[in-house]
């Protein structure tokens, strides 16, 4: 009965931790990022701010508001990263940092596709190492990766802009010379634009753009001066200025435009401001020369860069007074200093009518990393803990129960509960007389034999070498720790061993199922295409 009851309350304790765990791990490895995307929804567009009383604004209205709106989401810096990303870290830690991070990369796209997009935009930096020097085999290997996280739909259109971490930006022996074929190969022209619902999306190369920068500083010419280099961002910014497009713009640019120092960039961003800073293979903002090209040639209604990591918004103002909003798009990577990744979705509706046809929305995701640390290690203590104390109490119970259920038991006493004494036999001799009696005596022969010792005897062992005890008993201590009784006592099904072996396996009873539901979701996401 005793044991009866000890299983029972087992099976509570360890049921109830089941169920926890499995609706936790279920939760934060799949429905909160289904979850988190679906609080976001596209921008909607409120017409009636623009509405006026004349007849002709109000068919624009009535027009508008039965236009379906294109959708753009927008995609910033993912850097998938490899062996070259933390040359400090362990090959085994860095093995399992790029396993984590794929994952989470790969649910953050699942989450940003279930909007379904009309039209798919990268900002840059899709690999961490893509710059540098590899082989053409390992390049392939590097972009098949990125391929395989960011499935994408035939279908639905999608395009690129080079970052530095793709093409690289400045002179170093790390960067590969032929970064940029290996890029246009796998993503496409640097420089390019696109028409979407009547408004074309300038795609320019902003590394491209910084390296020819300097090259004007350094001879001291202005732009009007300078000779542009074929095939770079400046001789395409002024081909595209020159054909007199007439749809309203949209700028595509990596790097943010020039701003003051210390601007804000509103309440969605995490941490200070973007500054800037120079670097080998990077720059934090474009020149000041080089944002006054692009603002007063391709004069935008929106821009939206990336490779910052984080959120901000900012207004530049032209030399006529009027202002561009410029939004600088979040990273989808947990990797990338950031607490919440996100995405920038995008609505469009066809200029005219009202003052604005596009409106853009972040959608933040949850925070990896907060989940490990804040949601997984306190939740495992304290079921470390809940098992720790149902092993002692149910310990107790037991030991209570077994000692009332001895004294209660009365023991069974034999007929003969005299102790048998032991029998020494002696070799008696039979001598026939007259009166035909018997008289009995010794045989000396058997008087050698040793009666054994009495119960009373103690037998003391002999005395060891100090020596020989320390290391017979640290051999003894360390088969007691050792792994292999470990596995062996974690493994076991008896439940009737030490309190150590059956806490280890109420433990592993509690955690098979959260970590098979974290293997089979991270393999589901892993294979499924």
């Amino acid at each position: 009965m005793a044991l009866s009851f000890k299983s029972t309350k087992r099976r509570i304790v360890i049921n109830c931790l089941r169920v926890w765990w499995i609706w936790i791990t279920f939760w934060y490895e799949y429905g909160i990022f289904p979850y988190s995307a679906g609080k976001c929804n596209w921008p909607q567009m409120d017409v009636s701010l623009s509405f006026s009383f004349t007849s002709t604004s109000i068919m624009i209205i009535l027009t508008k508001i039965h236009q379906t709106p294109k959708h753009a989401l927008l995609v910033a810096d993912p850097q998938i990263i490899d062996h070259r990303s933390y040359p400090g870290r362990p090959a085994l830690l860095t093995y399992i940092s790029q396993l984590i991070v794929d994952l989470n990369l790969r649910k953050n796209w699942r989450a940003a596709l279930r909007s379904a997009p009309d039209v798919i935009f990268f900002l840059g930096d899709y690999m961490d190492s893509g710059r540098d020097v590899m082989s053409d085999t390992e390049y392939e290997r590097y972009v098949k990766r990125f391929t395989k996280i960011f499935s994408m739909d035939s279908e639905i259109p999608t395009y690129f802009i080079p970052g530095n971490h793709d093409v690289g930006l400045g002179p170093s022996t790390f960067f590969s010379p032929h970064a940029r074929t290996r890029y246009t190969s796998h993503f496409g022209p640097l420089n390019s634009h696109v028409s979407v619902a009547n408004y074309t999306f300038v795609l320019i190369d902003a590394p491209g753009l910084v390296e020819e920068d300097y090259k004007r500083h350094g001879l001291g010419k202005t732009y009007a001066d300078w000779k542009a280099v074929p095939g770079g961002t400046i001789s395409f910014v002024k081909s595209f200025a020159a054909e007199g497009n007439t749809e309203p713009t949209i700028l595509l640019s990596h790097i943010p435009l020039s701003r003051p120092e210390g601007s804000n960039c509103g309440s969605l961003r995490e941490r200070g401001t973007i500054r800037r800073g120079v670097g080998v293979g990077y720059q934090n903002t474009l020149g000041k020369d080089s944002s006054t090209f692009l603002l007063e040639h391709l004069r935008p209604t929106l821009i939206l860069s990336g490779d910052d990591h984080d959120y901000c918004e900012y207004s530049h103002t032209l030399t006529t007074g009027s202002r561009i909003r410029e939004v600088t798009v979040k990273s989808l990577s947990m990797a990338m200093g950031i607490k919440k990744p996100g995405y920038q979705m995008l609505s469009i509706i066809p200029p005219g009518g009202p003052t604005f046809s596009h409106l853009d929305a972040p959608c933040l995701l949850p925070d990896q990393l907060s989940i490990y640390l804040d949601v997984y290690i306190p939740l495992a203590l304290i079921s470390l803990v809940i098992v720790l104390i149902a092993c002692i109490i149910r310990g107790q119970h037991y030991r209570h129960w077994t000692f009332r259920s001895l004294s209660h038991t009365k023991p069974k006493l034999r007929e003969n509960t005299r102790p048998s004494k032991p029998q020494h036999f002696r070799r008696l001799t039979r001598t026939p007389t007259i009166m035909d009696d018997y008289e009995f005596t010794l045989d000396d022969s058997d008087t050698d034999q040793k009666l054994p010792p009495p119960v009373s005897a103690t037998v003391l062992p002999k005395k060891q070498n100090t020596l020989s005890t320390i290391f017979s008993r640290g051999r003894r201590l360390c088969q007691l720790i050792s792994l292999q009784s470990l596995a062996r006592a974690i493994f076991t099904s008896n439940r009737r061993g030490s309190f150590y072996s059956e806490f280890l396996c109420d433990v592993r009873d509690v955690a098979v199922f959260p970590l098979g539901i974290i293997f089979l979701i991270s393999l589901w996401t892993f294979t499924d295409v």
